[in-house]
């Protein structure tokens, strides 16, 4: 049984044990301060020998303690305290104090002197002092058992919200996350169409090849970029033969120039993480009025994927705003949080485009998409006690 378990499980085993923990740490505690306030109270006589019936005499006094606790922390604190019910609030505290009070005396007036009279037949005396002993061993000693077990509650009750609310906020980000991804899709889909479409119309004997590289896209889209992370070899082949068909479709107008450095093998990345900067380089040169022009670097060194992209804009493309590419830098937050850097500017008419990402970093949250069920309901998986 790990500690979480042990703390926060529902489960019987683990509530009983650490229940029972928690009362035979207070017992002992109770059995030692309830002993030296009747040694120094020089009560030995009206409560009998303290060493053979101590444990018996606190032992029925933490029963006290343990109905009192129990009724503050299941009835009083979630009805009332935690609903800002003072008043309420406030008479259930005055029931449980005449409570406390009065089987207090009850075990010390009758209870203990039958106990003192079967095992040593003496008769206790000391009427004087019964009420002030029944409200230091009870009424005084309850109140730090209760307030120690509602802080353990309040806190595990805390604790618990805590993690409830980043496990919400989490499952948002990785709905976001999915949706970010889908509407990726349907761009890039539909421009791959229109360059074929364009080809076919024009009878061009590369309409064929260019359908083929289609169909290698559509599987990748279909089928791999549904799992978390994807070989970087595999990313980085799917991003050409988009370039390929977009090259096609601007045929010799457009200059392109592409440089992969490094070892790509054994690499992993999120899938079409870095096709949206490219399609936005080629937005920007469908919009140049003189020769567009592409340049893309890519180097791989031990775990760092490093790109650089420049393209040029023409002098109405320079005032695109960067809110095009807004999506993928979410994206870049959610799956590689403070693992990557990107800058992007406008400079004499090159939009530049510096990307780094730290591929041996780990990261869960696409695990955990790949997992969700929509619509599923939350299960809670440890109780507030």
């Amino acid at each position: 049984m790990s500690w979480h378990e042990f703390i926060f499980s529902d489960k019987p085993l683990p509530r009983i044990i650490r229940h029972s923990v928690f009362w035979l740490m207070w017992w002992i505690y109770f059995s030692t301060t309830y002993y030296f306030y009747l040694q120094v109270g020089h009560f030995k006589l009206a409560y009998g020998n303290l060493s053979s019936i101590l444990l018996l005499q606190s032992f029925l006094l933490i029963l006290i303690h343990i109905a009192a606790c129990y009724f503050f922390i299941y009835f009083l604190l979630p009805r009332y305290l935690l609903k800002r019910n003072y008043f309420l609030l406030a008479a259930g505290s005055i029931s449980l104090t005449a409570f406390l009070l009065i089987t207090g005396y009850f075990f010390h007036s009758t209870v203990f002197p039958l106990i003192d009279l079967a095992y040593y037949n003496i008769i206790s005396s000391g009427d004087n002092t019964i009420w002030w002993t029944s409200i230091n061993s009870v009424l005084l000693n309850a109140p730090k058992v209760i307030a120690a077990a509602t802080a353990v509650k309040l806190v595990k009750r805390w604790y618990i919200k805590q993690k409830e609310k980043e496990r919400l906020e989490k499952e948002k980000l990785i709905t976001d996350l999915q949706l970010m991804k889908a509407q990726i899709r349907p761009g890039f889909l539909f421009s791959s169409l229109d360059q074929i479409y364009e080809a076919a119309q024009q009878k061009s004997a590369k309409a064929p090849a260019l359908l083929l590289k289609l169909a290698d896209l559509l599987s990748y889209l279909l089928y791999d970029c549904d799992e978390p992370k994807v070989p970087l070899e595999k990313e980085l082949s799917m991003m050409k033969e988009y370039m390929v068909l977009e090259k096609a479709r601007h045929g010799n107008k457009l200059e392109l120039e592409t440089v992969i450095k490094g070892d790509v093998n054994n690499k992993q990345i999120a899938p079409l993480l870095l096709l949206p900067f490219i399609e936005n380089s080629f937005k920007h040169c469908s919009k140049q009025t003189e020769q567009p022009w592409i340049n893309l670097e890519i180097s791989i060194e031990n775990e760092v994927l490093s790109m650089k992209l420049l393209n040029g804009v023409g002098l109405t493309a320079a005032d695109i705003s960067v809110q095009e590419i807004k999506n993928i830098e979410k994206r870049l937050q959610l799956l590689y949080p403070g693992k990557h850097e990107l800058k992007k500017y406008i400079e004499h008419e090159i939009y530049f485009v510096l990307l780094k990402i730290n591929l041996g970093e780990k990261n869960d949250l696409e695990t955990k998409a790949s997992k969700i069920i929509p619509g599923r309901k939350l299960k809670k998986d440890y109780a507030f006690n």
